[in-house]
C-alpha cells in the first residue's frame, strides 16, 4: 500500500493519477488495517486539496518552514519584551 502510494505521487499523467489516486483510497478503506482506514478517510476528506498538489506540485512547505524558524527564534529570545526589536530580529535572521 506504501509503495503504491509513493508510486501515484511520482506519476505523470495527472488522470491516470486521479483514477489510481481514487483506487487507493477505496482499497485502503477495505484492506482490514485500522491506521489505512484512518488514513484513507482523511485522504477522502481531502482529496480535492491533494489533487491540486498533485496537478501543481505545490506546497505549503516553504511557509511551514517560515513559521517554524519563527517559533525557534521566539523560544530562543527568552521572552523579548520590546516587540519591535523581536521584529527586527526575525527579519534579520529569515532574509
Amino acid at each position: 500500500m506504501k509503495e503504491w502510494f509513493y508510486d501515484i505521487c511520482q506519476m505523470e499523467a495527472y488522470r491516470q493519477q486521479q483514477r489510481e489516486f481514487d483506487d487507493w483510497i477505496a482499497n485502503a478503506q477495505s484492506c482490514g488495517i485500522k491506521e489505512f482506514e484512518a488514513c484513507a478517510k482523511t485522504y477522502r476528506a481531502w482529496r480535492k486539496e491533494i489533487l491540486n498538489a498533485f496537478k501543481y506540485g505545490l506546497t505549503n512547505g516553504p511557509t511551514e518552514g517560515f513559521n517554524n524558524k519563527i517559533k525557534v527564534l521566539k523560544r530562543s529570545s527568552y521572552g523579548i519584551r520590546n516587540f519591535k526589536r523581536f521584529r527586527t530580529r526575525i527579519l534579520h535572521c529569515t532574509s
